[in-house]
C-alpha cells in the first residue's frame, strides 16, 4: 500500500493513518485509471466533508497504475489522505454470518468513523470460512453487512432493506437500473426467513454484485436460491466502468 497527505496542493508520500476517520470512501480501479461511477463517490465524500481541493482528484489519478486498485480517500484530523491499496479479486458469491448482536455503529449515515468497531464486530462474531457480518436490527432483519449492501429478489420485484444504512453508491446503480428496466421495487424486512425463499445479493463497488451462497444463521446454513437476473446484472456493472480523465 502507498500512502500520501494533501499538503500544499500536491500528494507527498506519507504513512499510513491508524484511524479513526472522520470520514472515507474506496471504489474499485481496474488497470489504466478505469472506475465505476467515481463521481458518485467522489459526491458521497463531499457531502461530508466540502468539495475537495482544486487539483486533487487530477493529481490522485496521475498517482494510479495500471493495476487493479482498491484507492481509498479520507479525512483524519483535518488532514485529507489518499491510499493507494491493491485490489483483491473480485468475490463471484459471498458467504455470510448472521448473528443477532448489538448494531456496533455510531454513524451509520457516514463511511470511515465505524472502521474499528465493524473489526470488532467482525472479529468477534464472523463465522469461520464466511466472507462479512451482517448487521441486524433489533426486530432480527438485516439492515447491511459490514462492507456491503444488501438486496434480494421476489420474481421481478427488488427488495430493500428497512432500516438506516449507509448509502450504498452500488446499491443506488442496482435500484435505478430496475427503475429504467421498470421493475417494481419495495421494501421489506430482510429476514433469514426471507433469505431462504428469495434470492440475496451482497453489493458494494469492490465486488460489484456477488449474490449470497450461504447465509449462516445460528439454526443452520441457509441456501438462498438463484436469481435468474444474476449473470446479467453482473455484466452490467462490470460493463460500467470508464476511462477516468484527470478533470477537477
Amino acid at each position: 500500500m502507498s500512502t500520501y497527505l494533501w499538503r500544499e496542493g500536491r500528494f507527498i508520500p506519507s504513512q499510513p493513518h491508524p484511524g479513526p476517520f472522520d470520514v472515507a470512501d474506496s471504489w474499485r480501479m481496474l488497470g489504466n485509471a478505469h472506475s465505476n461511477a467515481l463521481p458518485l463517490h467522489l459526491q458521497r465524500f463531499e457531502s461530508v466533508t466540502g468539495p475537495l481541493p482544486a487539483g486533487f482528484v487530477p493529481a490522485m489519478l496521475q498517482l494510479f497504475g495500471p493495476d487493479d486498485l482498491f484507492p481509498r480517500i479520507s479525512l483524519a484530523s483535518g488532514q485529507l489522505r489518499l491510499d493507494i491499496r491493491p485490489a483483491p479479486p473480485a468475490r463471484r458469491t459471498t458467504r455470510l454470518t448472521y448473528v443477532q448482536a448489538a448494531d456496533p455503529r455510531s454513524q451509520p449515515l457516514v463511511k470511515g468513523p465505524d472502521f474499528p468497531a465493524l473489526a470488532r464486530y467482525r472479529t468477534e462474531y464472523q463465522a469461520d470460512g464466511t466472507d462479512d457480518t451482517a448487521i441486524v436490527d433489533a426486530s432480527g432483519a438485516m439492515t447491511e453487512t459490514t462492507t456491503g449492501a444488501l438486496v434480494a429478489w421476489d420474481g421481478e420485484t427488488l427488495i430493500l432493506h428497512t432500516g438506516q444504512a449507509l448509502p450504498s453508491i452500488t446499491l443506488r446503480q442496482v435500484t435505478q437500473r430496475a427503475a429504467d428496466l421498470g421493475m417494481h421495487t419495495e421494501t421489506r424486512p430482510l429476514t433469514p426467513e426471507l433469505a431462504a425463499q428469495f434470492p440475496l445479493w451482497f453489493l458494494n463497488s469492490l465486488h460489484g454484485i456477488s449474490p449470497v451462497s450461504e447465509l449462516h444463521a445460528p439454526t443452520g446454513i441457509i441456501h438462498p436460491p438463484h436469481s435468474p437476473h444474476t449473470t446479467a446484472w453482473q455484466q452490467w456493472w462490470w460493463g460500467c466502468f470508464r476511462k477516468e480523465t484527470e478533470r477537477d
